[in-house]
């Protein structure tokens, strides 16, 4: 059993160092590049961009031609700024220059880093969500990797008016957004049925975007059951209830605190209270020191206590050009004392402090149950006057216009194909019929252009046989370690200090002599093998078989004389 054991050792080693070499080859690698970042591998043939009409659609947009007239750029100021945070970020409508994956696919792009953009477009005509529920899905493309930025959409509330701003009220914010860590946006504002006012209600659960420079698609489907679902790239990430999952919650709570309710003076809500009986013992001294030195300390024999910790260094000479006058009087630099290695301490010696048996530390009197407890005070509940109850929040206000209000340090995020509307099924066949087939084009555009480099090449023989010395120079050295260790400590001791190492030498030398003996095996087998097929000699040969011949000839010879000898005795007898 420990023979196989120590085979099935052996040969994992070798995995092992097959493994690991096939992994060093690999480190170190590089991938060429084969091709500018913004212009795809000449072999392949990308698909052709072509308008898709979508009918009953609030919002459909594919950046053609004509929507340059329909977006409009902000020029106003943010809310409670200077002219400095003015929106004054560049935007283009262009084909994309990095992976690009459809020919002659444009879309709407961030020009300039660093500063406010603001752009919208109006629907045809407000879009009420309240109807048959609300559907919302874009395209982001990041062409360079984003390190502070936004790539939200914003649905704003109609009426629309003036210069689109972050001042501008808004139904829904849903979108990727990064600066630090990345997480998905979905914000709804929500008016109070009692003072009128707006809440903005976040999503409670985090959502993390991918970061890639492929294009990816984020959907947002509410229902009219107050439910809803965030998908990226058409698999769902999070479906949730309107109701439950936003904080604050929109519906406020029937009951609240009284706000005038005050506790009295003298409520008890001290569960336990010091003993007003107890009296500090007579013996008790809260002023004994909690160390004192130890009075059985002795100084060490070779503890040297005329000897400085410090000396001066004797290496160090006065430089010739020192003015005592000018440089005042010079002094050698100081080195540790070498009188003091070696033996237990050097300068005043000072007995080492030890528990005092007398400290007691301060007194305090003992606990009891406070008979006066009433337990903990809370403000009496009262009707929440400010309560309502809304069960329709997928009535969400209506839109008037989508728009992109963001702020980011990098150039060339862009956004296409947004469409709004009230069909989870026009939606999903948007995301098969137009981002799959934009976004396995980048897939492989992007292989195209970083091929994955081959497979290593497994290792030479040589390199195996190099290999297995450098295991068994392991293992020797192992043994020698485990030799040594049971010599300083003891056998028992090296066991454990070892651990699975010196079993693991053990099994290998089983493993070692195991194969060994199965060599010498196999070889006697193949010259078993050979001499057997050799010719026999022919009936009244003179061929004679001489001494000291091959061990298995040898056995053969022995035989016949042993048959011979037996005939003779018998012609004789």
């Amino acid at each position: 059993m420990l023979q196989k054991q120590g085979f099935l050792l052996l040969l994992a080693l070798a995995l092992h160092a097959n493994q690991s070499h096939a992994q060093a080859d690999g480190a170190g690698s590089t991938v060429p590049d084969t091709g500018k970042a913004g212009s795809p591998a000449p072999e392949l043939i990308l698909p052709i961009f072509e308008p898709l009409p979508i009918k009953n659609a609030a919002f459909w947009e594919q950046f053609t031609e004509d929507s340059k007239t329909r977006w409009k750029p902000s020029h106003a100021t943010k809310k409670g700024d200077s002219d400095t945070a003015r929106y004054d970020g560049e935007w283009a409508i262009e084909e994309v220059s990095k992976l690009a994956g459809v020919k002659g696919d444009s879309a709407l792009v961030v020009k300039s880093e660093a500063r406010h953009h603001a752009i919208s477009a109006r629907l045809e005509k407000p879009f009420d969500p309240a109807k048959e529920g609300m559907v919302l899905q874009y395209e982001v493309k990041l062409q360079e990797d984003l390190g502070c930025g936004g790539a939200y959409i914003k649905l704003l509330t109609a009426p629309f008016k003036g210069e689109f701003s972050d001042a501008t009220p808004y139904t829904v914010m849903f979108g990727p957004d990064k600066c630090g860590e990345s997480k998905v946006h979905l914000i709804f504002r929500h008016r109070n049925p009692i003072s009128g006012d707006y809440t903005e209600h976040h999503l409670k659960h985090r959502l993390n975007p991918p970061t890639d420079n492929l294009s990816h698609l984020y959907s947002l489907a509410i229902q009219t059951n107050n439910t809803f679902t965030v998908a990226i790239d058409g698999s769902t990430q999070h479906t949730g209830s309107l109701l439950e999952d936003f904080a604050p919650p929109v519906n406020p709570p029937k009951e609240i605190d009284d706000p005038n309710d005050k506790k009295p003076a003298d409520w008890e809500d001290d569960a336990e209270i010091p003993d007003p009986d107890a009296k500090k013992p007579e013996d008790w001294d809260e002023d004994a020191p909690r160390m004192i030195p130890d009075e059985d300390a002795v100084m060490p024999k070779d503890w040297l206590a005329d000897e400085p910790l410090m000396v001066p260094d004797p290496s160090v000479e006065k430089p010739s050009d020192w003015d005592d006058d000018e440089d005042g009087e010079w002094s050698a630099p100081v080195i540790p004392n070498p009188r003091c290695v070696g033996v237990a301490g050097c300068g005043p010696w000072e007995r080492p402090v030890v528990r005092n048996p007398k400290y007691k530390g301060e007194w305090f009197a003992p606990l009891i149950d406070n008979p006066r407890y009433k337990g903990e005070w809370a403000p009496r509940r009262i009707s929440n006057p400010d309560y309502f109850e809304d069960l329709d929040l997928y009535k969400l206000t209506k839109i008037d216009a989508v728009g992109f209000e963001l702020w980011t340090m990098q150039a060339g995020i862009s956004f296409d194909n947004i469409y709004l509307g009230g069909s989870e099924n026009i939606a999903a066949q948007l995301a098969e019929d137009v981002w799959k087939t934009k976004h396995d084009s980048e897939l492989a555009v992007s292989e195209a252009l970083h091929p994955k480099p081959p497979p290593p090449a497994k290792p030479a023989f040589y390199d195996m046989m190099r290999l297995f010395k450098t295991r068994f120079e392991e293992i020797g050295a192992s043994i020698f370690s485990f030799y040594h260790a049971t010599k300083n400590i003891g056998i028992i001791s090296a066991l454990r200090q070892e651990k699975s190492g010196a079993f693991a030498v053990a099994m290998a030398i089983s493993g070692l002599s195991w194969l060994l003996w199965n060599l010498a095996v196999i070889v006697r087998f193949i010259f078993s093998l050979i001499l057997s097929s050799s010719p026999a000699p022919t009936p009244g040969s003179t061929e004679t078989v001489p001494a000291g011949n091959s061990a298995s000839t040898g056995v053969k010879a022995g035989s016949s004389r042993s048959a011979a000898t037996k005939r003779n005795a018998a012609k004789s007898g």
